[in-house]
């Protein structure tokens, strides 16, 4: 382990005691590490969480039950100025401007730093992070540093958390799925939490919440597409689901459609990479839909990602993966995060 690792494993340690165990991020941070000595000179981060003074008021859980009726089978359009945000068995709505995307533990991954005030934060705690390794100390970072958030799957407890400066935390339980959401203001962090929903069939995006494998058939690479479904999974359970509209969506098919055809390369010789993680994208033409799959692995020896539209095995490049990788589907990572990430006060001891 190089200098740098051990400043992004040490600036983290536990956050709470009932953590679920998951892969370890540990593999993870050297994987990607490597990859930027390789590809771009990065920053380490160096996230030193300082402890606050709160009261922390635990109440009774709050557990919301999974609801069959068909009017959840599948949400309709969010409502204006919001939009919807799904992961693994649920969806939930947050307001459009909240746009910063963070893969990792609350609170220490979602730090305001430098001269602009951040955005609210979308994050999301993946099972490939490894909590053994990735997880946070304190309950709430300095008032000045702290940012608004609505966190999936953390280790929370249900039920309210009073902090310090009027900031409240409430976490709930939805579809097996905790939902916390971090704010100053109690009516939107209600209408927030109010509006989560169980993923029955699909979310708004049409993503079921498993991935259920090849259903191509094939890609017309004749008809014009108008918007492309993206549907995020690893180990076939949902990460995040979006959309594209238009010219994005257009120049997406076009990727798919004129890629190499030919089988995925081997993998380079003791690589590994536990976030590897599969998109289902469906392109929507004048008549038909097709659904095409993507493998996000960075062991392929020729650096390139297989794709199968159910007809033909291709191998497509980065630039197709970035058109992909947008919005929820480009999350900051713990590692991710250059330096400097902004001065904190430093824990007593």
């Amino acid at each position: 382990m190089d200098a740098h690792e051990k400043l992004i494993v040490t600036s983290l340690s536990k956050h709470a005691t009932e953590a679920p165990s998951d892969d370890d991020l540990l593999a993870a941070v050297h994987h990607r590490l490597q990859r930027r000595r390789t590809g771009r000179t990065i920053g380490a981060a160096v996230l030193a969480c300082a402890v606050v003074a709160t009261a922390i008021t635990a109440t009774h859980s709050i557990t919301s039950e999974l609801r069959t009726d068909p009017e959840v089978a599948r949400p309709g359009a969010p409502d204006a100025g919001w939009r919807w945000e799904s992961y693994k068995t649920v969806q939930v709505q947050v307001p459009v401007d909240w746009t910063q995307y963070v893969s990792g533990p609350a609170p220490c991954t979602a730090i305001q730093s430098g001269s602009s005030p951040a955005k609210p934060v979308i994050g999301r705690f993946n099972g490939w992070l490894g909590p053994s390794s990735y997880v946070c100390e304190d309950a709430v970072i300095p008032a000045d540093q702290r940012l608004q958030y609505l966190w999936f799957n953390d280790v929370q407890v249900p039920g309210i958390k009073q902090y310090d400066a009027g900031w409240t935390e409430e976490t709930r339980l939805v579809a097996g799925v905790k939902i916390s959401v971090l704010t100053q203001d109690d009516a939107l962090r209600r209408r927030i939490l109010d509006s989560a929903r169980p993923i029955i069939t699909t979310d708004y995006y049409s993503c079921p919440p498993t991935d259920s494998g090849p259903r191509g058939s094939g890609l017309d690479s004749n008809d014009t597409i108008s918007s492309a479904s993206i549907c995020e999974y690893w180990q076939n359970t949902l990460v995040a689901g979006s959309i594209l509209n238009g010219a994005p969506a257009a120049k997406l098919a076009q990727h798919l459609a004129t890629s190499p055809a030919g089988a995925p390369a081997e993998w380079s010789k003791g690589c590994s990479q536990p976030d590897q993680r599969i998109f289902v994208v469906t392109l929507h033409g004048r008549t038909e839909s097709y659904p095409v799959r993507i493998t996000m692995a960075y062991c392929y020896a020729d650096h390139t990602f297989p794709t199968d539209d159910g007809n033909t095995q291709r191998r497509t490049g980065y630039e197709t993966l970035d058109l992909i990788r947008q919005g929820p589907h480009k999350q900051h990572q713990p590692s991710d995060l250059f330096d400097p990430a902004g001065p904190l006060t430093p824990s007593p001891r």
